[in-house]
C-alpha cells in the first residue's frame, strides 16, 4: 500500500474529513440525548443504546486524531532532507501536535464518560474542551487579524453542524429503537426545533467566515477555495430544502403519525448522504489557501470565467502518444505527486485530457438521455442504458493515463503506485460495478433487494470524492479552471445519487404508507442530472 502512504495530501484530507464527521456525530449524539430523547421519555434501554453509539464515535474520533498526528509528524520528519529540517523535538512542540493531542485526549474522555456513566452532564462539559482543541486546528487559529472573532465563528459552525447533521442519524436510530409512535413524534418535534436553531447558527457563522476568508466576490468565483465554498453552500441549500419538507410534515396535526415518520426517515436519509459530501467539501477547504491570501496570478477574473464556461464544440481528436511529454519514471511521478502537486503539463497533455473528458461526456449524455426515455411508458428497451457505463469504464482504463499500459511504457500493475493513476482506475472500477448492478436492477435480472442501492451510493460517493480530485496544470490558476468543471459535476453526482435513493425508498410499499408522488418526482431528477453531467463533460477545458 505504498501509494496510500506516499500520497500524503489525499490521506490527510480523508483523515480530516473523517475527523469532521466523527466530531459531528459524537457531539450530535450528546445533543440529541439532552434535547430530544430524554425530554420525550424515550425508553432507558434505547437511550443506553444511543449513548453507546455516541461513545463509539468518540473513540473513533480519538483514534483518527492519533493517526492524523502520527502521519503528519512522520511526513514532517521524513521530509527533513527536502528542507523542512524538523526533528522530533520540533514536531512535539508544534501547535498542531499540541492541539491534536488535546483533541484526542478530550475525545477519549468523552468516550469513557458516555460508555461507563449514565449521566450526560459530564459529557456536555467535555464537549467545549474538545471543540476548543478542534477549532485551534482550523484556518482561524493561523490568522493574525480578527482571530478571536474567527475562532468564535468557527466554533459556532462546528456546533451547528453537530446539532443538525451529527444528531440526525441518532433520530433515525431512535425511531428504530422505539415502538411508541407518539414518542417518536415528540422526539422529531424537539429535534426539529434544535435543528432550526443549529441551522441558524451554522449559516450565520458560515456567512461570517466567508466574508473574512473570501474577501471579495472575485474570491468566491476566481479561486479553488471560493468554488469549493460555493459548492458547500449549494449542497447546504439542498439539504435545507429537504429539512424544510420535514418541518412542514411535522406541522401536520391530527393525522396518522405513521406516514409522517415515513417521510421523515426518507428525507433524513437523503440529508445525511448530502451531509457527508458537505463534510468532505469542508475538509477540502482546509487544504486550500483562503482567497484573501491568494496572489492576483492565482485568481481568475469574471471575464475568464465567462470565457471558460462559454460553449465550444468538443474535440474528439487526440494528439499522438509520441507528441506528449516524455514519460517520467514511476519513482519520480510518485515523488512529484506527493511533494510538489504533480508535474507541469503542456498543450498536448491538456488536449489528451480534454479528449478523454469529451468522450466520457458523450457516453454520459447518451446514458442520461436513455434513462429519461426509460421513464416513459412502453420504452423498456431504454432500460439497458447502464451498459453504456461499462464502455466508459473500459475507456477510462485504456485512455486515462497515456504514460501507462496499453498506451505508454509503464507496466499495468507497477503503475498503481502513482496516486493519480490509482485514482483513475478506482473510478473505472466503481463505474464498472455500478454499470453491472444497475443494468441488472433496471432489467429485473438482479433480484437482490439491496442491489438497487448500489447506484445511488456509488453515484453520491463518486461526486463526493471528485471534490478531492486535483489537477496540476503547471500554471498558477490552472487548477481553478479545472475546478470550474469538476465542482458542478460533483454537485450533480451527489444530487443524482440522492434523487435515486429517494425514488427507491419512497417506492417501498409499507401498506397504506406508500405515496408514489415523491418517488415519481425523484425519478426524473437523477436522469436529468446525468444528462447535465454529460453536457458539462462535453464542454470541459483545462485552459
Amino acid at each position: 500500500m505504498i501509494w496510500f502512504v506516499r500520497d500524503f495530501d489525499l490521506l490527510s484530507l480523508l483523515l480530516r474529513a473523517l475527523s469532521f464527521a466523527l466530531e459531528a456525530l459524537a457531539f450530535g449524539g450528546v445533543f440529541f440525548l439532552l434535547v430530544a430523547a430524554r425530554p420525550a421519555q424515550l425508553r432507558p434501554e434505547a437511550q443506553t443504546r444511543l449513548r453507546r453509539i455516541a461513545s463509539g464515535f468518540a473513540l473513533a474520533l480519538a483514534i483518527t486524531q492519533i493517526v492524523l498526528i502520527a502521519t503528519t509528524s512522520a511526513m514532517l520528519i521524513g521530509s527533513s532532507g527536502m528542507g523542512s529540517g524538523m526533528g522530533l523535538r520540533d514536531v512535539v512542540s508544534a501547535g498542531y501536535f499540541i492541539s491534536g493531542t488535546a483533541f484526542a485526549i478530550a475525545s477519549l474522555a468523552l468516550y469513557l464518560l458516555l460508555r461507563f456513566t449514565s449521566r450526560l452532564a459530564p459529557s456536555a462539559v467535555v464537549i467545549p474542551i474538545a471543540l476548543a482543541a478542534s477549532v485551534s486546528l482550523s484556518h482561524a487559529a493561523a490568522r493574525m487579524d480578527h482571530r478571536p472573532l474567527l475562532l468564535l465563528l468557527t466554533a459556532g459552525h462546528h456546533l451547528g453542524m453537530a446539532a443538525w447533521l451529527g444528531a440526525l442519524p441518532f433520530l433515525l436510530v431512535a425511531f428504530k429503537l422505539n415502538s411508541d409512535a407518539e414518542v417518536s413524534r415528540q422526539m422529531a418535534k424537539r429535534f426539529s426545533a434544535m435543528a432550526i436553531a443549529s441551522v441558524t447558527i451554522l449559516v450565520s457563522a458560515g456567512a461570517g467566515l466567508a466574508w473574512f476568508y473570501a474577501g471579495t466576490w472575485q474570491g468566491m468565483y476566481g479561486t479553488s477555495y471560493g468554488i469549493l465554498l460555493a459548492a458547500k453552500i449549494v449542497l447546504t441549500v439542498v439539504m435545507l430544502t429537504l429539512g424544510a419538507g420535514n418541518y412542514l410534515i411535522l406541522r401536520r396535526v391530527n393525522v396518522d403519525p405513521a406516514p409522517v415518520l415515513f417521510h421523515l426517515r426518507r428525507f433524513s436519509e437523503a440529508e445525511i448522504g448530502l451531509g457527508i459530501t458537505v463534510i468532505l467539501a469542508a475538509a477540502s477547504l482546509t487544504a486550500q489557501s483562503p482567497p484573501v491570501d491568494e496572489t492576483p496570478q492565482d485568481t481568475i477574473t469574471g471575464h475568464q470565467v465567462v470565457d471558460r464556461i462559454e460553449w465550444r464544440w468538443p474535440s474528439f481528436h487526440t494528439p499522438a502518444p509520441a507528441q506528449l511529454a516524455p514519460p517520467t519514471p514511476l519513482s519520480v511521478a510518485v515523488r512529484e505527486a506527493t511533494y510538489t502537486g504533480g508535474s507541469a503539463s503542456d498543450a498536448n497533455d491538456r488536449a489528451w485530457s480534454e479528449y478523454n473528458h469529451h468522450w466520457a461526456g458523450l457516453i454520459v449524455l447518451a446514458a442520461g438521455s436513455l434513462a429519461l426515455v426509460s421513464r416513459l411508458p412502453r420504452q423498456r428497451w431504454a432500460r439497458h442504458w447502464p451498459l453504456l457505463f461499462l464502455g466508459l469504464s473500459i475507456f477510462i482504463l485504456l485512455r486515462a493515463d497515456p504514460e501507462c499500459w496499453p498506451v505508454g511504457p509503464r507496466p499495468f500493475w507497477a503503475s498503481f503506485t502513482a496516486p493519480d493513476v490509482l485514482e483513475h482506475r478506482a473510478y473505472a472500477a466503481l463505474v464498472a460495478v455500478f454499470a453491472i448492478f444497475e443494468w441488472g436492477v433496471q432489467t429485473g435480472r438482479l433480484q437482490w433487494r439491496r442491489a438497487r442501492f448500489v447506484f445511488p451510493v456509488l453515484c453520491a460517493a463518486g461526486g463526493a470524492l471528485l471534490l478531492t480530485h486535483t489537477h496540476a496544470l503547471g500554471e498558477g490558476n490552472g487548477e481553478v479552471f479545472a475546478e470550474i468543471s469538476h465542482t458542478p459535476i460533483a454537485l450533480l453526482g451527489a444530487v443524482a445519487g440522492c434523487g435515486r435513493w429517494l425514488e427507491l425508498r419512497f417506492d417501498e410499499n409499507f401498506g397504506s404508507v406508500r405515496e408514489p408522488g415523491p418517488s415519481q418526482i425523484a425519478a426524473w431528477i437523477w436522469p436529468a442530472c446525468l444528462l447535465l453531467i454529460g453536457l458539462l463533460l462535453l464542454n470541459y477545458r483545462e485552459s
